[in-house]
């Protein structure tokens, strides 16, 4: 945001390395983000409003700039639409079939968030109507801009050129992309070069600033949310009380403050794992893609039992045959399954065995321990 490209890598703080850096400066981050977070729901509220405008003032940004470069090129594009590139992805890191079937949590991710509001419907003005529409529409607009923000990246970028450089990583693609399409915007408004340049940084600058107000939006909604659901929809028999106290802003501030500490110490070990700078950005962005769908399985699968219980208020039913529900469940539950296994696994393939590890680390490690410490609260509550 500051200096309109990616200067992370040059980043040392107390003669760590860069990747060290930024572990220390993400633990700072979630907790600051944590601190705020548990003084109540209207101060999320208030940060998650805000980031949302910016967060779609990107995207129409982009699009806008994309369509007309487009008509200025009379119709040309970057990166040619051919039966080759509709069906082979011009990514190294997705050319074989496991690699393409475990691109299906990157997607399964975009959505990711639509599940995750669902845990302040109760902050909601009429959820009952408000909620579903809100639901449907949001998955309209982002189905829509994906695919189109996805065919305007070629318009003004060629993957082998512009994309498909070393230095171009997960976490940086963004800016690359957006000050590529800058510069080429500036060239073809008959800007000098050093002009050119210029307004492709402040391209950058500006999707960076976007990318901030998303990111504390997501953020803070993220600290809380999923456990606030965990919280209320668990027996408070398997939990301890502590876990389960209000703060007096009504927020589970202990249990927020738990997640932060073992997030962090995470974080510590990834950061200071030794490697690479996008090696160290495809373990954390496959860590959250596979953490936030594996829970999905069990949602998934509970649904249709969920539909055949009897006397439940239902102000809002989709699926009204159970045969279509059925249906649709087993097909969502065998794509989300296949592309979380598919991800777990590719890396080992590549012989890539740290990403591998920590990516399966989550779902295996915490799913183990929920399995054991439920095992062990129901024995002992069943002794009592």
């Amino acid at each position: 945001m500051i200096s309109g490209e990616d200067k992370t890598q040059t980043w040392h703080l107390f003669s760590l390395s860069a990747n060290q850096t930024l572990g220390i400066l993400e633990i700072v981050f979630l907790i600051v983000v944590t601190a705020i977070a548990s003084k109540g729901i209207n101060k999320i509220a208030e940060i998650s409003s805000v980031c949302g405008v910016f967060t779609l003032g990107i995207a129409a940004l982009f699009i806008l700039a994309s369509l007309v470069l487009w008509v200025m090129n009379h119709g040309a594009l970057a990166e040619p639409v051919t039966a080759m590139n509709l069906i082979k992805s011009p990514n190294h890191d997705f050319q074989t079939p496991i690699a393409i079937i475990s691109f299906i949590v990157y997607a399964l991710f975009a959505y990711g968030g639509l599940e995750t509001m669902a845990g302040v419907i109760d902050s909601v003005d009429k959820p009952e109507k408000t909620f579903p529409k809100a639901l449907i529409w949001a998955m309209i607009i982002m189905t829509l801009l994906y695919v189109l923000s996805i065919f305007l990246c070629g318009v003004s970028a060629n993957w082998s050129s512009i994309l498909g450089k070393k230095n171009v990583n997960l976490a940086n693609v963004e800016y690359v992309l957006i000050n590529n399409m800058g510069l080429t915007v500036g060239t073809k408004f008959g800007m000098s070069h050093a002009g050119a340049v210029m307004l492709g940084k402040v391209f950058s600058q500006i999707t960076a600033l976007s990318d901030v107000f998303g990111g504390l939006g997501a953020a803070f909604v993220m600290v809380y949310s999923p456990i606030k659901s965990f919280i209320e929809g668990c027996d408070p028999r398997l939990l301890p009380k502590k876990l389960t106290k209000m703060n007096k802003h009504n927020m589970p501030a202990f249990a927020m403050w738990i997640q932060a500490a073992i997030v962090s110490i995470i974080i510590f070990f990834i950061s200071f794992g030794g490697d690479a700078a996008n090696q160290f950005y495809t373990i954390l962005t496959d860590m959250m893609n596979v953490s936030s769908s594996a829970p999905y399985l069990f949602l998934v699968g509970a649904f249709p039992y969920f539909k055949m219980k009897k006397d439940l208020d239902r102000p809002f039913v989709f699926y009204k045959s159970m045969t279509w529900t059925w249906i649709v469940s087993i097909v969502v539950w065998l794509v989300i399954a296949i592309g979380i296994v598919f991800t777990c696994v590719e890396p080992m393939l590549e012989g890539q065995y740290s990403t591998a590890f920590w990516t399966a680390l989550g779902p295996v490690l915490f799913g183990v321990v929920a399995w054991i410490y439920y095992t062990v609260s129901e024995k002992r509550h069943v002794l009592d």
